[in-house]
């Protein structure tokens, strides 16, 4: 057995797959991130699974149950309405990247084509959320 058969046969018998699917432009994001830690992208995924896990406090199952007072002041300093507000399951920024926000299920913005908004700009991402709205099934 040559030394690459080994080294599938060993991962075959020790791992399984997982196979995640990102909006485009979301994958180099990643990749810089898992980088400024030192991981790769694969340990940098895990590791966000894992820490929800072992901790049995998931960051996502808490948004999920509504924003925080900071949360929500924070989308209040941002100038975001209510109404718009109510349509977000997660947000963020660093000054890098800009202004990242992920609609609810159910949702579209108009402008991406997507439940996803990335903006460089605080004028850009106002205008761009006020072309979101439900979704007409």
């Amino acid at each position: 057995m040559t030394r690459t058969e080994y080294k599938n046969q060993h991962a075959k018998e020790h791992y399984e797959r997982i196979n995640f699917t990102f909006q485009k432009g979301l994958k180099d994001t990643i990749k810089k991130a898992a980088s400024e830690m030192n991981v790769s992208v694969n340990e940098y995924l895990s590791l966000l699974v894992l820490d929800d896990m072992v901790s049995g406090s998931s960051r996502i199952a808490k948004k999920r149950q509504g924003f925080s007072d900071e949360q929500r002041a924070m989308l209040d300093s941002w100038q975001v309405g209510k109404k718009y507000q109510d349509m977000i399951e997660d947000f963020n920024f660093t000054k890098g990247e800009g202004y990242f926000i992920r609609l609810k299920k159910g949702f579209i913005n108009d402008v991406t084509g997507s439940r996803i908004i990335l903006c460089e700009k605080m004028h850009d991402m106002r205008m761009t959320i006020n072309k979101s709205h439900k979704v007409n099934v």
